[in-house]
């Protein structure tokens, strides 16, 4: 290649990457489809969740000119795979790219994950979190189950101050519990989240569905 075309590639390598890095929101992954992962395989989770309560509207942190409107939806798509108790993958929450690690076993699991914003106005640009899973089965397909967590979330706050299109997002600590129900790879998410800076309770209603390869089940 000639220089031109080397700095052509890495420049579109580098927007790629950009692109794909990006976070336009990121709040914390489903605790049923963690446990509901095939244990001996990959799984395909395609879902959406509905927030409520006090969702942030009003002049943006970052620029007050701009008037800011929390998302009051997501859709999510992940990809994990179980070997022994260890559990990797990704996500997209709408078009953010977040990696995930943890661990599971029968009654418990714990998960991690992490994402990065353009132009975060606050804490930086990571967001992320741990949460603990505790699962109660009831039937072989059947099982509920609780979770708590602390998390880095982030919202979007201008669809172009990262420049070429890209959207920044704000940032806010959150600490929660959810329950869940599963039956087979359908999962029903209740999450209630309780912003750590600001007076803001915000409420989470997923729905999610696992396509699992074949392979034993727990």
């Amino acid at each position: 290649m000639s220089n031109i075309q080397n700095r052509d590639f890495m420049l579109g390598m580098f927007l790629l990457i950009a692109l794909v890095m990006t976070g336009c929101s990121s709040h914390p992954p489903s605790a049923a489809q963690f446990m509901n992962v095939n244990p001996k395989g990959f799984s395909f989770i395609v879902g959406g969740a509905a927030r409520m309560g006090d969702l942030y509207s009003g002049r943006s942190p970052i620029d007050v000119d701009n008037i800011d409107e929390e998302n009051s939806w997501d859709v999510d798509l992940s990809m994990l795979y179980q070997f022994e108790h260890a559990l990797v993958g990704f996500s997209f929450e709408n078009d953010s790219f977040r990696p995930l690690a943890g661990a599971r076993w029968r009654y418990i699991g714990l998960q991690g994950w992490a994402g990065m914003g353009a132009m975060q106005g606050k804490d930086g640009g990571i967001s992320g979190g741990l949460m603990l899973i505790e699962e109660y089965p009831i039937l072989d397909n059947l099982k509920v189950g609780i979770s708590e967590h602390i998390s880095q979330n982030a919202y979007i706050v201008d669809p172009n101050c990262g420049g070429l299109g890209i959207p920044s997002t704000y940032g806010y600590g959150e600490f929660g519990v959810g329950t869940y129900l599963t039956f087979a790879g359908f999962s029903l998410e209740f999450r209630y989240g309780r912003e750590i800076d600001e007076p803001r309770n915000r409420f989470y209603f997923m729905i999610n569905y696992a396509f699992r390869t074949k392979g034993e089940s727990k």
